[in-house]
C-alpha cells in the first residue's frame, strides 16, 4: 500500500512538473542559402565569384585548346622526325601539361580560398544583424532550415531577414 502511494506521489509530482514546463520557447528557422543567393549583398557576391570562375575557365579552355594543339602535331610529325627528336618534343610536351595541371589547381586552391573568405566575411557582417533581431523578437533558438525536417511557414524569418539585410547591407 505504501508503494502504491509512492508510485501516485512521483506520478503526480512528475505531471506537475510537465505540465508547467511547456514550453514557451520562440523556436525559428532561416534558411541561409536563400538569404545568400536572394539578398543583394549575397548577389554581388555570387556574382563576383562566377565572373572570376568564368574568366578561369576561358583560360584553361584557351590552353588546353593549344596543347591539343601540340599534341596533334607531335602525332602527325612521330614517323617523319627522328626518335630523339620525338623524345624531345614528348619530354617538353608533358612538362607543359605537368605545368598546367599544377597551374590549374593552384587557380582552383585559390578561388576556393577567395570562395571561403568572400563567405565568412558575409556570415559575420550578417551575424549581429540577425542577433539585433533575435533579441528584437524575442527569439530563442534560430535553426538554419536544412536541420529541419517540417516546420511551420509562420517559423520562417528568411524573408524578414533578407529585407534586413538588404537595408543594412549596401
Amino acid at each position: 500500500m505504501i508503494l502504491i502511494k509512492k508510485f501516485f506521489t512521483i506520478l503526480i509530482v512528475l505531471f506537475t512538473f510537465i505540465s508547467n514546463s511547456k514550453s514557451q520557447d520562440l523556436i525559428v528557422y532561416l534558411d541561409l542559402d536563400n538569404v545568400v543567393s536572394n539578398s543583394k549583398a549575397g548577389k554581388l557576391i555570387l556574382e563576383k565569384l562566377d565572373k572570376s570562375k568564368k574568366s578561369a575557365l576561358l583560360k584553361f579552355e584557351k590552353k588546353e585548346k593549344e596543347l591539343k594543339k601540340i599534341e596533334e602535331e607531335i602525332k602527325k610529325q612521330k614517323n617523319i622526325i627522328s626518335e630523339d627528336e620525338l623524345k624531345k618534343r614528348l619530354v617538353v610536351f608533358r612538362k607543359e601539361v605537368s605545368n598546367f595541371r599544377q597551374e590549374r589547381q593552384k587557380v582552383i586552391n585559390d578561388f576556393n580560398i577567395k570562395k571561403k573568405g568572400e563567405f565568412e566575411e558575409f556570415f559575420k557582417k550578417i551575424t549581429p544583424i540577425i542577433e539585433t533581431y533575435v533579441n528584437e523578437k524575442k527569439i530563442d533558438i534560430v535553426l538554419d532550415k536544412k536541420n529541419i525536417f517540417v516546420g511551420s511557414k509562420k517559423k520562417n524569418i528568411t524573408q524578414e531577414i533578407i529585407k534586413i539585410i538588404d537595408n543594412k547591407i549596401k
